[in-house]
């Protein structure tokens, strides 16, 4: 009797909100189509509005370029730094061969190798990679 109770203020209280009420039932299905049927249309004659203003659109930038590396020169030795060298040398195995010629590729790409001879490194002359210590040779 509860139950009944309970549906009925339920009902008077969507009657008196003007509130649409299916009454359904998982166990035996009864009235989940027509709830179904009832959003689909509901759906259908909804403006289209977008979920996002273009001009609350945040774009985000990386403060630091992946490619920045900076050369000085002090003593005679060659100090190459930034960030593009560290992630390089965190990949480099110095004590592999293939490993070194990718180092000495990457110095080439990255233009490290043409900077350094313009600052007039020559054979032999020491650099240091991102506190790694290297005998240059061309």
């Amino acid at each position: 009797m509860q139950n009944e109770e309970t549906l009925k203020e339920i009902e008077k209280l969507a009657k008196k909100e003007n509130l649409k009420l299916f009454k359904i039932s998982a166990a035996t299905m009864q009235g989940v189509q027509e709830l179904i049927d009832y959003v689909s249309e509901t759906l259908k004659i909804l403006p289209k509005e977008e979920l996002v203003e273009i001009e609350d659109k945040v774009v985000y930038t990386l403060e630091e370029k992946e490619d920045e590396w900076t050369i000085k020169e002090k003593d005679g030795v060659f100090i190459v730094s930034g960030k593009a060298v560290e992630r390089l040398m965190g990949r480099v195995n110095i004590e592999d061969n293939e490993s070194m010629y990718y180092l000495q590729k990457s110095l080439k790409n990255m233009g490290i190798e043409d900077k350094l001879k313009e600052m007039g490194v020559c054979e032999g002359d020491t650099v240091i990679i991102a506190d790694w210590e290297l005998e240059w040779y061309d």
